[in-house]
C-alpha cells in the first residue's frame, strides 16, 4: 500500500475511494509543467506577434507616405519628361535645318559627298571651304570693275580700230559713258597711276596677291594714287576717252605674274560659279592656292576654338 495514494470523495451518495500511484503522480505533475511551459511560450510568441503587427503597420503606413511621395514625384517627372519631348523635338527640328542648311553649304560650295558625316567636322569643313572661298573672292580679281553697255573688243587677235593692224589684244574694251565709276575687283595697292594722251591714255595699275595685277587704261581721272592700299569694290576712276581711243570705254587687263590672261573669265568668276575661273584658266596652279588658303583657314578655325575655349574655361 506505500506506493499508492487513495483519494476518498463523499456525496450524499456515499462515499467513493479512489487510489492513485506515485507515477501517476509524477506523470501529472511533469504534464502541469509541459502546460504551464506552454502557456508561457505561447504567450511570448502571442506577444511577439503582436509586436510585429504593430511594426508591421508602422512600416505600412510609412511605405504609405512614401509611395504617395514617389507618385508626387512621378507626376512632376512626367510633367518634365513632356517639357523635355517638347524641348528635343524642337531641337530635333532645330538641328534637321541646321544639317539641311550645312547640306546646302556643302552644296554651293561644291564639297563632294564623302565628306565626314559627323555635324561638327561637316561645319569645320563647310567653314574652311568658305573661309578660303572669301578669301580667294577678296584676293584674286573677280567681277566687272565697272557697269558696261556692251563689250567692244575681246580678248586676242583683233584688227586695231586706228592703226588698222591685226594685233594680239591684252585686254577687254567695255563701253561705257564718260565718268562712269570704276572699282576695284579684288583688295590690292596702287602699282601705277599715269597720266597721258598717247596710247593707253591715263592708265592705273593695281598690284594683287598671288602674282594677279589689273590694268585700266583711257581713264578720265583718278580716284586714288601710287601706293594706296584698295579694297575690293573700293572707288579707283572713272572711264574716259584718253590717248588712243575712238569712243569713251574702259580698256581692262588680268595679269599673273606680269603674263596677260583673258579678263573676261575672271569677270564671269563669282561665288554662284566658283569652279569657272579654274575651268577656263588651266595654267594657274589653282590646287596650290586653294590648298594654301584652306589651310590657313584651318589654323584660324583652331586658333578661334582655342581661344573660345579658353574663355569658356576662364569663365566657369
Amino acid at each position: 500500500m506505500k506506493d499508492r495514494i487513495i483519494i476518498s470523495v463523499s456525496t450524499i451518495n456515499g462515499t467513493r475511494h479512489f487510489n492513485i500511484s506515485k507515477l501517476f503522480k509524477r506523470n501529472a505533475i511533469i504534464a502541469t509543467w509541459l502546460l504551464l511551459f506552454g502557456l508561457i511560450i505561447t504567450a511570448a510568441v502571442i506577444e511577439y506577434l503582436l509586436r510585429t503587427v504593430d511594426k508591421s503597420q508602422a512600416q505600412h503606413q510609412q511605405l504609405a507616405v512614401q509611395a504617395s511621395t514617389l507618385r508626387n514625384e512621378i507626376a512632376t517627372l512626367q510633367g518634365s519628361k513632356q517639357q523635355l519631348e517638347q524641348e528635343l523635338a524642337l531641337k530635333q527640328d532645330e538641328m534637321l535645318q541646321v544639317v539641311n542648311r550645312v547640306g546646302e553649304i556643302e552644296l554651293a560650295l561644291g564639297l563632294e559627298q564623302h565628306y565626314p558625316q559627323n555635324l561638327e567636322d561637316r561645319l569645320d569643313t563647310a567653314s574652311i571651304n568658305s573661309v578660303a572661298r572669301h578669301a580667294m573672292l577678296q584676293l584674286v580679281p573677280n567681277g566687272s570693275p565697272l557697269e558696261f553697255r556692251r563689250r567692244s573688243s575681246r580678248f586676242g587677235l583683233r584688227d586695231h580700230p586706228i592703226i588698222g593692224k591685226q594685233t594680239h589684244h591684252k585686254g577687254v574694251d567695255l563701253s561705257a559713258s564718260k565718268g562712269t565709276p570704276i572699282y576695284a575687283p579684288a583688295d590690292g595697292v596702287v602699282e601705277v597711276v599715269r597720266n597721258s594722251k598717247e596710247g593707253f591714255g591715263n592708265l592705273l595699275k593695281i598690284r594683287h596677291a598671288y602674282g594677279f595685277s589689273t590694268l585700266y587704261a583711257h581713264l578720265n581721272d583718278f580716284k586714288v594714287k601710287s601706293g594706296h592700299f584698295v579694297h575690293k569694290g573700293e572707288l579707283i576712276a572713272t572711264s574716259g576717252n584718253t590717248g588712243l581711243s575712238t569712243a569713251p570705254h574702259l580698256h581692262y587687263e588680268v595679269h599673273f605674274l606680269d603674263r596677260a590672261l583673258n579678263p573676261q573669265s575672271f569677270m564671269d568668276w563669282d561665288s554662284a560659279n566658283f569652279d569657272l575661273v579654274f575651268e577656263k584658266e588651266r595654267s594657274i596652279k589653282w590646287d596650290s592656292l586653294v590648298s594654301m588658303l584652306e589651310t590657313k583657314a584651318s589654323t584660324q578655325l583652331q586658333l578661334s576654338s582655342h581661344k573660345d575655349a579658353q574663355l569658356t574655361a576662364v569663365s566657369d
